[in-house]
């Protein structure tokens, strides 16, 4: 009598630990599916951000060609048809409007290439870059260098095209924030990555952030260049340079990238 009770209660032990262990698997596979589909709706979810994100560069981009193309093709021939016709005529009066014209055509080509520059499809980024280094040296009187280390490699339009408004926006920072007298910028290639520092002298500034991260409330600026930088499947890092004035750090891929 007392073994078949044994055996009965161990029975029932036996089960009741069969069922716990039954509930923790069922309770941890739960656990892990709810986990997935948690993973799974914010992959989604960044995957549709991104797109959006895209497809407001890209618009964006688009309007700044059509913009730029309407600059140079309509309004500045306009200003070369009227510097023409006022050349023609005797000095005088007419000088200062001809300085006027002449100025004025100089600043719409100025802000069309801004907008696009016409070397970033015919010679890529770094040439496109160096260019709007020597227009600041010209137009701000601040040093602007740029130089490239390692062997440089071919890159697509979506890289081209971030990388340059990512540099215009770090110089221009600099430029308008910093109250540097010489901005640096640097191109070094690896095998698989590109890294773009731009150094400035200036004055620097607080940096919003935690693990250098940055959002909206920290200036659309560098909002932006986070984001022209996750598109890439890179990253963009802010520091303090020594001893004065900032350092931006753009990194990304350049084997992997699928273009945006």
């Amino acid at each position: 009598m007392d073994n078949q009770l044994i055996l009965t209660y161990t029975t029932v032990a036996l089960c009741l630990i069969l069922i716990t262990c039954m509930v923790v698997v069922f309770m941890l596979h739960y656990q892990k599916n709810t986990l997935l589909e948690q993973l799974r709706k914010k992959e989604l979810e960044l995957q549709r951000e991104k797109k959006m994100l895209k497809i407001a560069l890209e618009a964006q981009e688009a309007e700044h060609k059509k913009i730029a193309r309407e600059l140079h093709d309509s309004i500045g021939m306009m200003l070369m048809t009227l510097r023409i016709s006022i050349s023609n005529q005797d000095e005088g009066p007419l000088q200062e409007l001809r300085n006027l014209v002449d100025e004025t055509h100089e600043s719409i080509k100025r802000i069309s290439w801004n907008l696009m520059p016409a070397t970033l499809d015919n010679f890529g980024v770094f040439q496109s870059i160096q260019e709007m280094c020597h227009r600041q040296v010209d137009n701000k009187g601040i040093q602007v260098k740029c130089h490239e280390i390692g062997k440089s490699h071919p890159l697509d339009k979506d890289q081209d095209i971030a990388l340059y408004r990512m540099v215009q926006e770090s110089i221009a920072n600099a430029v308008r924030h910093s109250h540097a007298a010489s901005i640096d910028v640097t191109f070094a290639w690896a095998d698989t990555s590109l890294c773009v520092t731009i150094k400035d002298d200036g004055v620097g500034f607080d940096f919003p952030y935690q693990s250098n991260k940055v959002d909206g409330r920290h200036g659309l600026g560098l909002y932006n260049l986070e984001n022209r930088a996750n598109l890439l499947g890179g990253h963009v890092t802010f520091a303090k340079n020594n001893p004065t004035g900032s350092i931006v750090e753009i990194r990304i891929p350049i084997s992997s990238h699928e273009p945006y």
